[in-house]
């Protein structure tokens, strides 16, 4: 993390950027820069199906700026997100969260919001904002783990909406927000929730609803024993109308644990979920009923802010849902490399 002296002036000597012309910048205050930039390989066991495509890809480009001043700011974040997770290790295409639609591999928004806090304590949010529901984030280098949880896939990603947070207290926050998620189409949405910790427990809970679709109540909790950390999402959804014959409830657990050792950590992440016929953690035209994963992810970091990390993950359901309908479970493989800043 870095503060940097951000653009306030952009001033061009010359007409281009030619050898010999000057590019000025001032500083109007100072901005708060981070980011990453991770490359990885992959390798399924369902080789030449659709949740199988072997090969190289470039896993995440950040680059996200902060700023604030006068009960105002900003979070701002462009780049490309790839998204892997256990069903699909990797997509052809990068895929937009805030439009829903394929990239191309191209860079544009990610997500960006602008904050205004008129009275101590109450801050509101506008824009495209990121989740508050879940353990895992979509810019995988932030997660002790290279592919996305099956819970993670049943949930809200980035959307456009406000969100309004009132501090309790220093350690609890809470928040109710009104968004346009659904992509493809948008729909309407709300959520409710808290945020925060007590004692040496952090936590998040969330109520969703998606209007006319469905809604869950998601936990996460997180605690440190010694240099063990330890996490659990745990999710409850359910439809609005299901159809005939169709489950109108589902539920996933993921537990984390992340041991540290000095540079070297071995994160595991052990997932179940409960769908029956739903299509709520998978997909409703080919629903998986049950299934469960095991995530083991080596990590190395020769630096604070850069790491090297392989992983094997396994995913097993109850119906032949993988490998094109073939198959009711697969190995994946991947190494990633990864620079934070």
């Amino acid at each position: 993390m870095k503060k940097l002296a951000a653009v306030a002036v952009l001033a061009l000597t010359g007409s281009s950027l030619a050898q010999g012309d000057q590019l000025a910048l001032r500083v109007s205050q100072p901005l708060e820069l981070t980011g990453g930039v991770t490359g990885a390989y992959f390798h399924t066991t369902n080789e030449g199906s659709a949740d199988s495509q072997d090969g190289f890809r470039l896993t995440n480009v950040v680059v996200n700026l902060k700023g604030s001043s006068g009960g105002m700011g900003f979070d701002l974040a462009m780049g490309s997100l790839l998204a892997p997770t256990v069903w699909s290790n990797v997509s052809n295409n990068m895929i937009s969260y805030t439009t829903g639609n394929v990239t191309n591999n191209e860079a544009g928004l990610l997500w960006g919001y602008v904050s205004f806090s008129p009275f101590d304590r109450i801050t509101l949010d506008a824009g495209l904002l990121t989740t508050n529901v879940g353990y895992e984030v979509v810019n995988t280098y932030a997660n002790p783990n290279i592919n996305l949880g099956a819970v993670w896939y049943a949930q809200p990603v980035i959307y456009p909406g406000a969100r309004l947070t009132f501090e309790l207290t220093e350690d609890i926050s809470l928040y109710a927000e009104y968004n346009n998620d659904m992509i493809n189409p948008r729909g309407d949405a709300f959520a409710l929730g808290s945020l925060g910790s007590i004692g040496e427990i952090s936590y998040a809970l969330n109520y969703y609803d998606y209007a006319g679709y469905k809604n869950f109540v998601d936990l996460v909790l997180g605690y440190g024993i010694g240099s063990v950390d330890l996490g659990l999402n745990v999710d409850y959804q359910w439809l609005d109308d299901a159809q005939t014959g169709q489950d109108d409830s589902a539920y996933g657990v993921a537990v984390y644990v992340i041991p540290n050792f000095g540079n070297l950590s071995v994160p595991l992440r052990l997932e179940y979920f409960d769908e029956g016929t739903s299509g709520i953690y998978s997909d409703p035209t080919s629903p998986a009923e049950k299934g469960y994963t095991v995530t083991l992810t080596p990590t190395y970091k020769p630096a604070d802010n850069s790491f090297i990390r392989a992983e094997v993950s396994y995913l097993s359901t109850d119906k032949k849902v993988l490998g094109g309908g073939t198959e009711d479970s697969k190995t994946s493989l991947a190494v990633e490399l990864g620079f934070t800043f």
